[in-house]
């Protein structure tokens, strides 16, 4: 699949936008401007919402792109605009029907229209708990809550849904508008429920074997147990240990398209790794993929490649630089076990394999040293790592086409 052309999702979404531009349009409809123009926020906050859900849905937002990074920056765009509209929506009833800010939060199930207004209260408390996740205390959230967390957004969207219509506001006066509020409706259940269908789907494979590389990292050996994905250098997947548990992303060193082997080189960081090491040797593995687009640009470009690499950042590379003629591999290490693959590296690629231990730290004058104008870098490492190196690149005059990223999480 091509990677994501932006400007195409972006026109999408300003399309999906537009029918809720003729109710501004005719405000005798609703009461006047100000309730007319709270309903559009309020549809205008949801219809946001509907997109973070399909693009945060990676068994769904695949078929639009493997380019998981530039769907999760839209995902990520959507949010800061549907929050603005979120918050306005209440504020602006408010100010129409003059309540007091008692109006937000007040709970009510007596009568049937309390009961649609109670909705949307309750969907607007959890969308400040979602938001303040995402927002203030993110740094401070573990990720395993962090995602949690966001879990909130399924329900969260049914009660906007469920609000927005038994309110009515103009979708009464409108039926067409109705009709394409219930197909976004629709199509928000069918993605829930293909959400949570899909770790029952996610293909099974066999741990083959598993080697302890180092002091630190494991490398899985995965064969298939019938339906088989075939990922290509650089990208990733999601790996579950049982149906139902959380899955952790994980980049594919090697993957057999004769056997369907797939191989993972792990670093020890926290307990989903732990229970990756206890796995016998004959378990299954879920496996939920492939993802990403990271290097696609490295395989199709005959051009000069520079891969940078920190600690065990490298493992998207390690197939890639063997396949690609003309890519250089700089690896930076830390530790001495994230020195995973250095022999197989320098064995296969000879002097494009350049390792720089801890006081050697990897430098853009060092990476750049025999570049040239058409020359592509590719970035993989931690956050940090990530961050230093492309603020570097970019103070050396790297442009932004020029230089692509992936950050190594957890």
């Amino acid at each position: 699949m091509r990677p994501l052309r932006i400007g195409w999702l972006i026109a999408a979404i300003a399309v999906s936008a537009l029918p809720f531009a003729y109710p501004l349009l005719h405000p005798d409809l609703v009461g006047g401007p100000l309730p007319g123009a709270a309903g559009v926020a309020g549809m205008l906050g949801a219809l946001a919402m509907w997109w973070q859900v399909l693009l945060g849905a990676r068994q769904v937002s695949r078929w639009l792109s493997a380019d998981r990074g530039r769907i999760m920056a839209v995902h990520a765009w959507l949010g800061a605009g549907g929050a603005f509209f979120v918050f306005l929506h209440p504020l602006l009833e408010m100010t129409a029907d003059r309540h007091d800010l008692t109006y937000l939060v007040l709970i009510d199930f007596t009568w049937v229209e309390s009961t649609y207004t109670s909705l949307g209260r309750l969907a607007l408390m959890m969308f400040l708990v979602l938001w303040l996740s995402s927002t203030l205390l993110r740094a401070a959230a573990r990720h395993g809550l962090w995602q949690r967390v966001h879990y909130l957004s399924y329900p969260l969207v049914a009660l906007v849904f469920l609000h927005a219509y038994g309110i009515g506001t103009f979708l009464v006066e409108l039926p067409w508008l109705r009709a394409y509020w219930l197909v976004l409706a629709g199509t928000f259940a069918v993605v829930a429920a293909w959400r949570l269908l899909s770790p029952l789907l996610a293909p099974r494979y066999r741990l083959a074997a598993v080697e302890r590389v180092s002091a630190g990292v494991t490398v899985y050996r995965l064969v298939s147990r019938g339906r088989r994905i075939r990922p290509l250098p650089g990208q990733f997947c999601h790996l579950r240990v049982a149906t139902l548990a959380r899955s952790h992303p994980f980049s594919v060193v090697y993957a057999d398209e004769a056997t369907g082997e797939l191989v993972f080189a792990i670093k020890d960081a926290g307990p989903f790794t732990a229970r990756l090491r206890e796995l016998p040797v004959g378990a299954t593995v879920r496996v939920d993929g492939p993802y990403g687009a990271f290097t696609r640009e490295a395989q199709l470009d005959d051009g000069p490649v520079v891969l940078v690499a920190g600690g065990i950042g490298v493992t998207p590379f390690v197939d890639l630089a063997a396949r690609h003629p003309d890519a250089a591999l700089y690896h930076a290490v830390r530790h001495p076990e994230e020195a995973v693959f250095a022999y197989d590296l320098a064995h296969r690629l000879g002097p494009r394999y350049v390792p720089a231990p801890a006081p050697d730290r990897l430098t853009a004058a060092r990476v750049t040293r025999d570049a040239t104008e058409d020359t592509a870098y590719f970035v993989c490492g931690s956050p940090g790592f990530v961050a230093s190196m492309v603020r570097d690149l970019r103070a050396h005059g790297v442009p932004a086409r020029r230089l692509f990223i992936e950050r190594f999480e957890w």
